[in-house]
């Protein structure tokens, strides 16, 4: 017996001692048999007592192999997925959507890092993650595609540059000011070359005085006044709104662009896998 007395056992139980000892009548009326005796050592499991403390330990076992069983016939799903992302689907839409998974799917966890589209996607490929979240996507050969998210790129200024008082009325005048790119692997900048080749505004005729690695850091110099950029509208908004910046839009050009999640075809997956399930809620959430 694990606590050699009844009152022991009793106290850990939270129970009264009556109640153990009645609980014990109720056995050995049950079996027959006396399964308990008293002793200077205190109370001791007699023969019969230590043939069902055996079956009971079978009992146990078993009822937790049963809840197991249970739990897995139910699918509860757990596990962690990896995921790369550029800087705006994973600051400002992946996490709307991982919160919603997580009050479902609370067993499921996410290791989410920021690199650029080119990084993410080669690491998708490595099979270092399990997804990728980007804003550019040239080749989808090899990849299941999410359409996440549509957002558009602006021209962001400073708040007292002449653009800002004046607006931007020819496309041709963002030639004429300083400005800021992002690195050549984001896929803002990717998408930026895109529009501005739609504009008939080539790369190498801008007035190019930095690359920077992060929406963030573009939008600090443009406030500050070392530029102007083609940058997010979901990132830039809420610096307008603080009155650092001015956000404008290009005449006569379409500057939306998508944001995707994106998974390697072929990747094996159970029923019941984290990554499974996770890219079936977000196309249901996307629909």
């Amino acid at each position: 017996m694990e606590f050699g007395s009844f009152s022991k056992t009793a106290q850990h139980l939270n129970l009264s001692q009556s109640a153990i000892s009645q609980q014990i009548d109720v056995l050995e009326k049950y079996f027959g048999a006396k399964l308990f005796e008293r002793s200077i050592k205190g109370v001791e499991l007699t023969e019969q007592g230590k043939i069902l403390l055996k079956y009971s330990n079978l009992i146990q076992e078993s009822l937790l192999n049963a809840k197991k069983e249970i739990l897995d016939s139910l699918g509860e799903i757990k596990g962690t997925i990896k995921i790369s992302s550029s800087t705006i689907p994973g600051e400002h839409i992946l996490p709307k959507y991982i919160i919603k998974c997580k009050k479902k799917y609370p067993s499921i966890n996410f290791q989410i890092e920021v690199n650029d589209t080119e990084i993410s996607l080669t690491k998708l490929k490595n099979e270092v993650v399990d997804l990728a979240a980007v804003g550019s996507l040239e080749d989808e050969k090899g990849f299941e595609i999410i359409d996440l998210a549509e957002e558009e790129l602006v021209l962001a200024v400073p708040k007292d540059h002449e653009l800002a008082r004046e607006g931007l009325n020819n496309n041709a005048d963002i030639l004429k000011y300083s400005y800021i790119f992002r690195e050549s692997t984001s896929g803002t900048r990717k998408e930026s070359e895109k529009i501005l080749e739609k504009a008939g505004i080539k790369s190498k005729d801008l007035q190019i005085v930095g690359e920077l690695n992060t929406t963030e850091s573009i939008l600090t110099a443009i406030a500050e006044g070392l530029g102007i950029s083609l940058v997010s509208y979901i990132a830039a908004s809420k610096i307008e709104k603080s009155g650092l910046i001015k956000c404008l839009r290009l005449p006569n050009i379409s500057t939306k662009r998508k944001l995707y999640l994106v998974k390697k075809k072929g990747k094996e997956e159970t029923e019941s896998s984290p990554l499974k399930t996770f890219w079936e809620f977000v196309i249901n959430e996307t629909k």
